[in-house]
């Protein structure tokens, strides 16, 4: 969530949600400590002009980003040493990201992928990777001969 403190003047320290920092600064080599007042509010990353108090105003999205990435692989080619020559080739990845978007922001983002969405189909949960080392095969015994 695109969190950012807002400050207020004091006259509305009082108000709900306003909270009290007291910050230092430096004049003429001394230090002054100084209260001010703000309030924390949820900002839209596209349009920072965008803010509110309310959190059902701006909502979290998830979407997968197509991106090129160079990707290592063997050419199946032996190196003079004998060790394998590996090449590299752009491969499409999926980069997950979140962004933070107002009301305007989100219908925008839905209408751009209106045309995609119409034409996609559901997709498989990604696997978790297995860690740590493969299961041991049990021994097979014969079958007794009775």
């Amino acid at each position: 969530m695109a969190v950012r403190f807002v400050q207020v003047p004091e006259t509305q320290k009082d108000e709900e949600g306003v909270q009290e920092t007291v910050t230092s600064v430096v004049v003429n080599g001394q230090t002054v400590e100084t209260r001010i007042y703000g309030r924390t509010v949820i900002q839209c990353d596209l349009d920072p002009d965008v803010i509110s108090d309310v959190i059902s105003d701006v909502h979290s999205v998830e979407i997968l980003v197509p991106t090129w990435i160079d990707e290592e692989y063997e050419t199946g080619e032996k190196n003079e040493d004998g060790s394998n020559t590996i090449a590299v080739r752009p491969s499409l990845t999926a980069e997950r990201r979140a962004v933070d978007l107002g009301p305007d922001s989100l219908k925008a983002l839905q209408e751009a992928l209106q045309p995609f969405a119409a034409v996609s189909r559901p997709a498989e949960a990604p696997t978790a990777k297995k860690r740590g080392r493969p299961a041991k095969k049990a021994a097979q015994t014969p079958p007794s001969a009775s």
